[in-house]
């Protein structure tokens, strides 16, 4: 709760000795024992000033009143000042950082003649008749805290935006229904699913879309015993006694790898507190340890990314293990069983284990659990007053670390709940915590790693990653509200894609928001922060624009820290994840010459898709960076599944080469993830059979595939090759509007889709998450004795 700016008791103590001399003298003694003489009553005051109110102390009716008049101060009872509490004044004060920061646009837009809101750079400018009058621009203000709020509020008020929001789907079979909105994968597969049923005679059935059971794959091809999970992976020169767990040399070597590998972008630890806690930790034999989930849960995320690593997955004694994704998962057990004694009175070190478990529970594919733990995450957070403004009392790099704890919170939250398109846990409107700082004087009293030149330090990526969540939920927050508002439209369309007028309504309006918020987010970042691209043209090459959708190839510098490349990688990665989310609800499996802003929203979504996989498979190529990198893994599916949709949707379209080219890429990525875990294999095989028979569907055979995929040729001839084959293959009923026309001679090639979906639609769904809990579980494992560490020498 928020707390007052004086408490009632100190300010009325102070206010009684303030106004001792205008208070009514009490009656003595004795004219109190005669009859007849009462005591005056205090004159009302039938509206207290301003000062006097917010103090809580007496006024009376004079102007200026007592009060006022002692202090010399101005008397007033315009009740212009309505601020109450701290939490009320930081608010107050960032709407009115934000409303001068409008007026500067406007005006700035006023000076350059332009009264209308910039529209994203590439797209066609919609015509006014296409779009629907129920559709407005969206307001021109910058992402904040602020803004955001607002909208999220808005969303909350109106009721019609409630009863739009059932519009989404179920997946799994009658037991375990679990719920996703259209922003998901997970529904874009059902669109998908149900576009193509409408070409087979048989289509797939119902419990083929479900959330499929991995268990016994995985459990046949994982680690089988505990010690695999460690052991298998260490060397001959490592091995522990008995147990699951590490000696304390091999814990030391996990740990330190945390800080090469995660630090750099989940800066919320202090390194030196933690050495000094992990040291006090042990014995003085170095044989025992005292309990600690911090420390477990660290060593079981660099167990499930070490292990994954081509030094790792090279040895000999790693032949038997297939899959790393659950690696350290008893680890993960016991920092669990730790942190069930923190539940009541928690600490920040608790607040951490959460928000790493959380990113140990995403690698490993378990979505629900991650999001149920997320939940827990925020109750945390707030229990602890990480959401408000740290106390001014705390030394200033305690201060930046809550924010950055808070603000990283806020950020996985934010992306899982657009990711899996459910609400989120943390309204933006309780939180009153400012973004973080990321100046050269924090950074070298905060951690590892100093500047890397410029503006820019290591503190830098939280800050800028935070920045660039706040405008994709704004814009989420804004479309959303619009696509709920078009549902509720009385004698409206129950679906968007059944109006085309609706659908490019929306499209402007996306396109729109995406301009104001997500195109300022990139002309703000560091130069320091973002990777230049290769651009070849008559003229020789030439720097591109970087975080954009250019598909040249990045200039990776062989110099620069690694802590900082991976940063630069993450940032644009995370950028072309979220954006390609943002636009693919606009992806119709049914176009029309109607919508030309809709069908340029899905050129789009599907180029960030390719720009994130060309940045993946180049980076995995040429650097040690991803490898071994489950996150990663997971953006290039998401791309993929976007990129077969379409391939899908619009054959006809001239991004329909490019993408298919960039499908043959992911199954390399796929492959090349596929030698660290086993989910990178399947993956691989079901983009391949799915993109294969899709192809032969089209008529397009191995060898018109090579000769236009091949880098040396340009994408006119596969592009020609795609036309010619829905023309003229099996899928010959030719093409209205841009749509594929279904005809009856395509028997054979539609039991050969028919059987494709049913092998691997399912398993598209299964690949982003665990239907079963029981590979993480041991047989039969005891904790009892856990914390007795072997020797090294045993």
């Amino acid at each position: 709760m928020s707390t007052p700016l004086l408490s009632p008791r100190s300010s009325t103590g102070a206010s009684s000795r303030k106004a001792a001399d205008h208070t009514p003298a009490k009656p003595s003694p004795s004219s109190t024992s005669t009859p007849g003489i009462t005591r005056p009553k205090r004159s009302q005051v039938s509206r207290a000033c301003d000062w006097c109110r917010v103090h809580r102390v007496k006024c009376d009716t004079s102007q200026p009143c007592h009060n006022c008049r002692s202090r010399g101060a101005q008397c007033s009872t315009s009740g212009a000042n309505e601020i109450r509490n701290l939490p009320h004044a930081y608010r107050e004060i960032e709407r009115l950082r934000n409303r001068v920061q409008e007026l500067e646009q406007e005006i700035e837009r006023r000076n350059r003649g332009d009264d209308h809101p910039p529209s994203a750079p590439g797209f066609p400018q919609p015509k006014s008749s296409t779009a629907s009058p129920l559709f407005q621009p969206p307001p021109v203000v910058a992402a904040t805290p602020s803004s955001l709020a607002r909208n999220e509020e808005f969303w909350r008020e109106n009721a019609w935006v409630q009863r739009a929001r059932g519009h989404g789907l179920y997946t799994g079979d009658d037991r375990v229904k679990q719920w996703f909105e259209p922003s998901s994968l997970f529904y874009f597969i059902s669109r998908m699913t149900s576009h193509l049923a409408r070409f087979i005679e048989h289509p797939p059935p119902e419990h083929t879309i479900h959330w499929s059971s991995t268990t016994q794959s995985f459990t046949s091809t994982a680690i089988d015993s505990p010690e695999a999970s460690v052991d298998q992976c260490m060397g001959q020169d490592a091995q522990v006694g008995t147990g699951p767990y590490l000696s304390g040399l091999q814990e030391e070597y996990f740990i330190s790898f945390f800080w090469q590998a995660y630090h750099c972008y989940l800066q919320i630890m202090d390194e030196g507190s933690f050495k000094k806690l992990y040291n006090s930790l042990w014995a003085d034999d170095c044989k025992t340890r005292k309990p600690s989930a911090l420390v477990d849960i660290i060593i079981a995320l660099c167990i499930q990314y070490d292990t994954a690593l081509p030094h790792r997955r090279g040895s000999s004694r790693c032949s038997g293990t297939k899959d790393t994704a659950i690696a350290g998962r008893f680890y993960y057990q016991r920092c669990q069983t730790l942190l069930m004694d923190e539940l009541e009175c928690p600490t920040i070190s608790t607040l951490q284990c959460h928000i790493f478990c959380v990113y140990y529970l995403c690698c490993a594919s378990f979505q629900n659990m991650a999001h149920s733990t997320l939940a827990l995450a925020v109750r945390t957070a707030h229990i602890l007053g990480l959401h408000l403004e740290p106390p001014a009392d705390l030394p200033r790099p305690e201060r930046e670390l809550r924010k950055r704890i808070w603000w990283t919170l806020y950020s996985f939250e934010s992306k899982t709940c657009i990711k899996l398109g459910r609400p989120w846990s943390a309204p933006i409107s309780e939180t009153t915590c400012s973004l973080p700082a990321d100046d050269h004087q924090l950074a070298i009293q905060s951690g590892s790693a100093v500047l890397a030149g410029g503006n820019v330090t290591w503190l830098t990526y939280t800050l800028q990653s935070t920045k660039l969540v706040l405008a994709v939920r704004n814009v989420y927050v804004l479309f959303w509200h619009e696509f709920a508002r078009a549902l509720s439209t009385p004698g409206g369309a129950a679906s968007i894609y059944d109006d085309p007028a609706t659908l490019e309504g929306l499209a402007v309006f996306l396109q729109s928001s995406i301009a104001i918020h997500l195109e300022t987010w990139v002309d703000q970042v560091p130069d320091a922060m973002r990777f230049k691209r290769k651009a070849h043209d008559e003229n020789g090459a030439t720097a591109s624009a970087a975080l954009s959708t250019s598909f040249s190839e990045l200039e990776i510098e062989a110099y620069a820290p690694l802590w900082l490349q991976r940063q630069r990688v993450f940032l644009e990665l995370l950028y072309h994840n979220l954006s390609l989310i943002l636009y693919r609800p606009l992806i119709s499996f049914s176009p029309s010459d109607a919508t030309p802003v809709a069908s340029a929203c899905a050129q789009a979504c599907v180029d960030h898709a390719i720009a994130l996989t060309h940045t993946t498979h180049q980076v995995l190529s040429e650097t040690e960076i991803l490898k071994g990198c489950h996150e990663a893994f997971q953006w290039q599916w998401n791309a993929a599944i976007t990129m077969i949709g379409f391939y899908l949707a619009a054959p006809m379209s001239h991004r329909a080469a490019p993408a298919r080219a960039a499908i043959d890429a992911a199954v390399e990525v796929f492959e090349i993830f596929g030698k660290h875990f086993a989910v990178g294999t399947r993956a691989a095989r079901v983009v391949g059979g799915l993109t294969a028979k899709t192809d032969s569907l089209m008529g397009i055979g191995p060898q018109q595939r090579s000769n236009g995929f091949s880098a040396g040729n340009g994408m006119g001839s596969m592009t020609d090759d795609i036309v010619s084959g829905v023309t003229q293959g099996p899928w010959s009923g030719g093409v209205q509007n841009g749509e594929i026309m279904v005809t009856d001679g395509m028997g054979q090639d539609g039991a050969r889709l028919q059987d494709v979906l049913s092998g691997t639609m399912d398993v598209a769904f299964s690949v982003d998450s665990f239907n079963s809990f029981e590979a993480f579980h041991g047989n039969g494992f005891s904790f009892s004795d856990s914390w007795v560490f072997p020797s090294e020498g045993s």
